[in-house]
């Protein structure tokens, strides 16, 4: 169910493996504030219920007795009692913290956890950072932290030495100054006393000399000052340069750790997430198998049916017949023995987005667009023992309901059940169809589904039909990602768990217990190589690993325990490969190409 309330407890925080009893019947995590329905005792996390009632009906999901919020009840105490007792990981695992505490305890712990997430104090930064690392962060990592200056003191001192050398110099010319007015007032007295005596004129020329050769002194003193202030500047400027690149350093080398502290935390978690997801598939396996060993329902033949969805022999003795595609009426066969393609005789004429089944020992190809125009028409060819190139197609006795291509259908019990489709005006189809393969071949509308449906996949599911996908409109921004199952003997349509995301013109096979999704194209028509598992019991899905190529409107047919995907188009043509997926080795692997690239063909296993 796809909302943004809270769920239960995810399985991988407990220390120990919890009992599937105390598992929530819609999230299927373990129970958070569990409740229960009143009648039959199911437990439900309370907000999956809550939603469950707002959102769908006023309906246990697994009794179906009428519930309601006011009328949910606690679970009893032993249940409550099971559940504070387990022990259970920190909310902050992913940060770092590794404290495993009673789950009744975990509030407490959380908020006086270290690994709490808090902002920097800093203005300007806002980094998120973890409680206990922020004294730390804030007062040395933090490039927007008050930086200290070790020079400041030694730079002040040779400052406040200049200062004082200054007043010095102002002192100095001041008293210089003095003295030449005291030399300008005895130079008059002398100029007096000249007629007087020659002897103190010449006593008073040797002491301008040397007034004279003070002055230049002084003057040299001045000009050495200012060229020490002058280189002082140049060095306070090429210190902030150098402060200014440091800071620069220190902020590209912390980005740089980040980043790689990143990346490696994301390749970490996308190897947990792809070990848990195959070992869930091989548990899923496991478990089916067991099951119909212990049902009894039994004979190894009727195993190896159910696990292959074939009941033919061996994987060497079975052909793959592809018949159309996009401007296509050629029809070949690939023997899977010789690994060999050879062509058969083409239809009579070009036919794309049809749907094929073997019934009878014929292969039958119903409805599709020829020539732009849809058709209700269908075609058979025989092959028994096996096709081959002296075989002619021939009409077969009964027709589709109406003209449709881009549908959907599957073979029960001589009837052939239709869904969905673009009809002759390129109207999109909501109805069933169940259509008569024996004589009188007739055609009865059966259901409607919820919305109309185009370029979706179904497959049968013992009495029922499961529909997956598609999209509900011309445009594929309209992709559906509901699954519906359709039961035959009842009539009805029921909702079941969507897939991971909405997704059309894809291939689906039905493999043991589980459909198969394959390729398709997202909600920008863009194609696919994704691969989904998904179980038809608990609507539970996993990703397989993702196919070699890109490919929406492909092919798929299952033989045995291997999955054989064919054309489609890619990312910028049509296909002609051919590649499958073994459940023994659990990869992809190339086959041979198909003698002509094909896409919106349909494919069978004979």
């Amino acid at each position: 169910m796809a909302s943004n309330y809270q769920l239960g407890y995810d399985d991988e925080r407990f220390e120990s493996i919890v009992n599937r009893n105390f598992h929530c019947l819609i999230c299927y995590n373990v129970l958070k504030d569990p409740v229960m329905c009143r009648r039959n005792q199911h437990y439900f996390c309370r907000g999956c219920i809550t939603e469950h009632l707002r959102r769908n009906s006023h309906t246990c999901p697994t009794c179906a007795d009428e519930l309601r919020v006011e009328t949910l009840q606690d679970v009893p105490r032993i249940v409550k009692d099971y559940l504070d007792e387990l022990s259970i990981r920190c909310n902050h695992y992913d940060r770092g913290c590794r404290e495993l505490v009673q789950l009744q305890n975990l509030k407490r712990h959380v908020a006086e956890c270290g690994f709490t997430p808090v902002v920097c104090g800093n203005q300007g930064c806002g980094e998120a950072i973890s409680k206990r690392d922020r004294t730390y962060h804030e007062s040395e990592l933090c490039q927007f932290r008050k930086l200290k200056c070790h020079n400041c003191g030694e730079i002040s001192t040779m400052m406040a030495g200049m200062e004082t050398k200054m007043a010095n110099l102002d002192t100095n010319q001041a008293d210089m100054r003095t003295k030449l007015a005291n030399v300008s007032a005895e130079m008059t007295a002398v100029k007096t006393k000249l007629t007087n005596t020659n002897t103190k004129l010449t006593t008073m020329d040797t002491k301008m000399a040397n007034i004279s050769t003070e002055m230049a002194n002084i003057s040299t003193e001045m000009a050495n000052v200012k060229t020490k202030m002058a280189h002082t500047d140049t060095k306070l400027e090429n210190l902030h340069t150098k402060l200014k690149n440091v800071d620069t350093k220190v902020t590209n080398l912390q980005a740089n750790v980040e980043a790689k502290f990143e990346a490696v935390n994301n390749e970490v978690r996308g190897m947990k997430m792809s070990l848990n997801e195959v070992k869930n598939d091989f548990h899923q396996l496991k478990e089916a198998v067991l099951e119909k060993i212990e049902s009894g329902e039994g004979k190894q033949e009727e195993i190896t049916r159910d696990v292959s969805g074939t009941a033919s022999g061996g994987r060497e003795n079975q052909h793959i017949f592809v018949a159309g595609g996009v401007e296509r009426n050629s029809v070949e066969i690939f023997n899977c023995r010789q690994r060999l393609w050879s062509l058969l005789k083409p239809m009579p004429v070009k036919r794309d987005d049809a749907s094929s089944f073997v019934y009878n020992n014929h292969v039958t190809v119903a409805g599709g667009e020829c020539n732009c125009a849809a058709v209700d028409h269908m075609i058979q060819m025989n092959i028994h023992p096996i096709p081959d190139l002296s075989i002619n197609w021939s009409d077969f006795g009964a027709k589709l309901p109406i003209k449709l291509y881009a549908h959907s259908s599957v073979v029960y019990k001589d009837s052939l059940f239709v869904t969905g489709g673009y009809n002759a005006n390129n109207v999109l189809s909501d109805c069933i169809y169940k259509v008569q393969l024996k004589p009188p071949y007739a055609v009865k509308l059966v259901s409607k589904l919820p919305e109309p449906r185009v370029r979706h996949s179904t497959v049968l599911c013992d009495d029922s039909i499961l529909i997956v996908g598609g999209k509900k409109s011309l445009v594929t921004k309209d992709n559906l990602s509901s699954v519906l199952s359709y039961d035959i003997k009842k009539n009805e349509c029921e909702q079941l768990p969507a897939l991971p995301y909405p997704v059309s013109d894809m291939a689906t096979v039905k493999w043991a217990e589980n459909v198969v999704i394959i390729g398709g194209a997202d909600k920008d028509e863009r194609a696919l190589n994704n691969v989904i598992i998904y179980n038809i019991k608990t609507g539970n899905s996993h990703m397989l690993p993702p196919m070699l190529h890109k490919r929406k409107g492909c092919m798929a047919v299952v033989i045995e325990n291997t999955i054989v995907v064919l054309g489609g188009m890619g990312e910028r043509n049509t296909l002609k490969s051919v590649e499958s997926f073994s459940f023994d080795n659990y990869t992809w692997e190339e086959l041979p190409g198909m003698k002509e690239s094909r896409w919106l063909a349909t494919a069978v296993v004979i």
